[in-house]
């Protein structure tokens, strides 16, 4: 069974459902940053991306924009 993901982002306010997939997508888009959270069922409170394995696509994002 997929991962279902929601995010929310530092006023609160709160988006999802979204896969794994979709998720990683955002931020590449940028869309999601490291400053945002993240949250599915099987955790106990929302994370920061930064602070979590999606953090990979923030800094590949980072370096793709700084070439």
């Amino acid at each position: 069974m997929e991962k279902v993901w929601y995010y929310m982002k530092p006023d609160r306010s709160k988006y999802g459902p979204y896969t794994d997939n979709e998720l990683a997508a955002l931020i590449r888009q940028e869309i999601l940053s490291g400053d945002d959270y993240i949250w599915m069922t099987d955790m106990k409170g929302w994370l920061k991306i930064s602070n979590s394995i999606y953090s990979i696509y923030t800094i590949f994002s980072n370096f793709l924009t700084s070439i």
